[in-house]
């Protein structure tokens, strides 16, 4: 990253209590949302241990212990194994990479189909540690650094993202602002388990417009705060021979988080950013977040 990493913008207020936010966007968010990497202890949440057992599928006759090994076929001859992941996700993963789903992988691809699996997923122990550990780095790591000291509405569970190498992009270039019911006010997190380098890594300008795309190479200690509801980011082609599996998700200070109303004044959306299901952290201490290198 050429840019200067945990650069922010000094001279803005810097909590909820200095500045009103009328109906428009406070002062000091800018400052709270600026382009920062942050260092943290990745060990004391265990993420890597988490997305393992998250991925692994007991019907396959070998797992790779390596998530970022995963695009390597496990069936036998080096072709996908006949049952489907139990992780849905690694379907739509291998897909994209240019694998043709065998038949149970295509019939376990059907919406209906899906939305069953991912319901029996997050019953599942493995989902529900790796959630109760996403909810804990909100609360102890996020929350305390976004300004706000009501806390934070955030998105739960984050999106989860297996990105293979592949000779197409896994996110075009976009912003937030381009999708229905996000916020104005939102804050974007990015977080890698393992490291994040090269092709296989988010490209973000450093404010809207500007054109100025770099590669957020991160460390597997680091994580990437920036304002995605503004600032256009996307992915290239993954040609590093190396899976890389992150988390992302949204939040919105409490103080300026609005639910969406319909025709009659219903708030129909709350407890959502976008259409991801949200829930809100309550009141926390703020603190500034150490710096990244």
């Amino acid at each position: 990253m050429s840019r200067g990493a945990g650069d922010d913008v000094s001279d803005a207020p810097t909590s909820a209590t200095e500045a009103s936010a009328g109906d428009g966007v406070p002062e000091w968010l800018a400052y709270h949302r600026s382009e920062r990497i942050t260092e943290y202890d990745h060990e004391a949440f265990g993420w890597r241990k988490l997305m393992e057992d998250l991925l692994y599928t007991p019907e396959w006759p070998s797992n790779r212990a390596n998530i970022h090994e995963v695009h390597v076929p496990v069936g036998e001859g080096g072709t996908l194994p006949p049952d489907p992941p139990r992780y849905r996700k690694l379907m739509h993963a291998f897909r994209h990479a240019g694998w043709k789903m065998p038949k149970l992988w295509a019939d376990a691809m059907r919406p209906g189909e899906e939305k069953r699996a991912f319901a029996a997923l997050q019953a599942s122990p493995e989902f529900t540690r790796f959630m109760d550990a996403y909810r804990r780095f909100v609360f102890e790591e996020i929350a305390p650094t976004c300004g706000d000291p009501s806390g934070v509405w955030f998105q739960s569970p984050p999106t989860i993202r297996v990105a293979m190498p592949s000779v197409a992009p896994t996110i075009k270039p976009h912003s937030d602002s381009q999708y229905d019911r996000h916020q104005k006010c939102e804050m974007n997190f990015w977080v890698p388990v393992g490291r994040a380098f090269g092709n296989n890594a988010l490209r973000v300008e450093s404010r809207p417009g500007a054109n100025d795309f770099v590669t957020i190479a991160l460390f597997e200690n680091q994580y990437f705060r920036f304002d995605g509801y503004n600032c256009t980011h996307f992915t290239v082609p993954n040609d590093t021979d190396y899976t890389r599996v992150s988390f992302d998700f949204r939040v919105v200070p409490a103080s300026l988080y609005k639910p969406h109303a319909d025709a009659n004044g219903r708030k129909k959306n709350d407890g959502k950013i976008g259409d991801y299901r949200a829930e809100c952290t309550g009141p926390v201490a703020l603190r500034e977040p150490l710096r990244g290198t």
